[in-house]
């Protein structure tokens, strides 16, 4: 890669997700109360990342990457915390805005880039700075000179470049994000040339076209991207795009992983779910978001993570995907490494925010007894909607779901064939998220009742008896083809029933059946 390449695409393509604050907000937005602890442990990290307020790639010759600092701006100040930080990117951005959004200072003389363009006039919006003289420069002026203004291309921004137009749909987010707050008369155009990239089932491709999407399948992070964009265009009078909004968090919520990862190159990553997990959690949809920001954590370097590995002092990092944290346990984080895992946390970090909080679930199955090896239902509740769950009951295969719109769910699960009282324990998004329920399972059993009298005169009174039952079980009692009596076992599994024998002579056989039809036993006695 060469180092052009390299800064352009940091400054249009590998950006991370702001929160709703930031979203719906005109310049400095409200802070929420603060980071979890995953997502403030990432942040430390990625304040340690700075020299001088700027990320250093030591590769490539060596050069300060002002996309990637602006990323780890935007992550901090989408967490609220390490704020001194935050602003020292920003000062430092000021002292040239023009080695980001331009291409003066390697070769190409007169360029000015849209995707960064918009990117940075958002992230100095954010931060509360100057738009119309940030360094000395116009930036909004800036961005609505690269809008076209007429032709099937209207409200496009494009590069001025001698490399050629790179421009995308997640640089035209950040240019939408950046005129609608400034409350530029492009604002509309360039939001409505954004949502010809958005496809018939709602998702948004990142390459662009004059042409509206109408086959074409839209990537994650095209998607998440553009669904922040609309919304900061609504909040500041950008009309008719609620029903964009809406299908495009669907197709969202549809492509989630079953274990809540997203992919935006066929490979489980963390730059894309994080990037989902925040997107979801700005639109609500707490649930989804949570499992995405649990499989997030799964590939953050935790003191457990850590312990004895060659990561024991990057705590806060996280991986890009599993083969990446494998790699870093062994080989640490060295130069050639660190910028993919730099990327990566500025995009998981927020999203690890999504984390949904521990919580004791309600998992319920009715208060009966089961037959062994039949299916009982497990149901949980306590779920916030759109959550994954899991149901494991002892001795019998798991089973998975998603909760409903009521935050509830359920699963049926064969028992195992012999007879105990069987946990089951469900567990959503998250294993602190947790709730237990018991199984009163009862296996095939030969019962062996007894009789008071061997041989008992006509038309007197015989007494059956029966132990081994479980605790008030179901129990009949069948005699001369029918059954006399229906009842339940006592506390310590024992029944007894008196009965008349009748008038007839000879061997007489009585019956004990348990709840189920396998748990049987016969006595016989004489009649005279």
């Amino acid at each position: 890669m060469n180092r052009t390449y390299a800064r352009r695409l940091g400054a249009a393509v590998i950006t991370p997700v702001l929160a709703f604050g930031a979203l719906a907000g005109t310049t400095q937005s409200a802070q929420a109360a603060g980071p979890n602890s995953y997502a403030y442990s990432s942040a430390g990290w990625l304040s340690d990342q700075l020299t001088d307020g700027l990320i250093h790639n030591p590769n490539f010759g060596g050069f300060d990457d002002y996309g990637l600092s602006i990323d780890t701006f935007l992550a901090l100040h989408t967490l609220g915390t390490r704020t001194s930080a935050a602003t020292s990117i920003i000062n430092a951005l000021k002292a040239d805005p023009t080695l980001y959004t331009t291409g003066e200072a390697f070769g190409d003389p007169g360029s000015q880039y849209a995707g960064a363009s918009g990117k940075l006039a958002a992230a100095v919006q954010l931060q509360g700075d100057d738009t119309t003289d940030f360094g000395g420069h116009d930036l909004i002026t800036e961005l609505e000179d690269l809008v076209t203004l007429s032709g099937a291309g209207a409200g496009r921004a494009v590069d001025t470049s001698t490399f050629g137009d790179s421009s995308n749909a997640i640089g035209q987010s950040w240019d939408v994000r950046a005129l609608a707050v400034a409350h530029s008369g492009l604002a509309q155009s360039a939001t409505n040339y954004l949502l010809k990239q958005q496809c018939n089932d709602g998702s948004v491709r990142v390459q662009e076209s004059d042409i509206q999407c109408t086959t074409d399948h839209g990537t994650v992070d095209g998607t998440a991207f553009a669904i922040q964009a609309l919304e900061v265009a609504k909040a500041n009078g950008v009309t008719d795009v609620q029903d964009d909004i809406d299908s495009a968090v669907s197709w969202l919520i549809a492509d989630q992983a079953p274990d809540g990862s997203y992919s935006d190159d066929g490979t489980a990553n963390t730059n894309s779910t994080g990037l989902a997990a925040a997107t979801l959690k700005t639109e609500g949809k707490l649930g989804p978001a949570g499992n995405a920001a649990a499989w997030l954590v799964s590939h953050e370097v935790t003191d457990a993570v850590a312990d004895d590995t060659a990561l024991s002092n990057e705590l806060g990092a996280t991986a890009f995907d599993q083969d990446a944290l494998d790699a870093g346990k062994t080989d640490g984080i060295t130069d050639a490494t660190r910028d993919q895992w730099r990327r990566a946390t500025t995009q998981a970090a927020i999203g690890i925010n999504a984390l949904l909080p521990a919580k004791a679930l309600t998992a319920t199955t009715p208060d009966v007894y089961k037959s062994g090896g039949k299916k009982v239902t497990i149901s949980v509740s306590g779920l916030e909607p759109g959550e994954k769950f899991k149901i494991a009951l002892e001795g019998s295969p798991s089973a998975s779901g998603t909760a409903s719109a009521t935050g509830t769910g359920s699963a049926a699960i064969a028992t195992a064939t012999s007879t105990a009282n069987r946990t089951a324990t469900v567990t959503g998004s998250r294993s602190s998220r947790v709730g237990t329920t018991t199984v009163k399972v009862l296996g095939a059993k030969t019962l062996s009742p007894k009789v008071k009298y061997a041989t008992k005169v006509h038309n007197h009174t015989q007494v059956v008896s029966v132990s081994g039952l479980a605790p008030g079980e179901e129990v009949s009692v069948g005699y001369a083809g029918k059954v006399i009596k229906t009842s339940t076992a006592s506390s310590t599994g024992t029944f007894s029933y008196s009965f008349n024998v009748g008038s007839k002579t000879g061997t007489q056989t009585v019956s004990i059946r348990g709840e189920f039809s396998n748990r049987h036993g016969v006595k016989t006695f004489k009649v005279s």
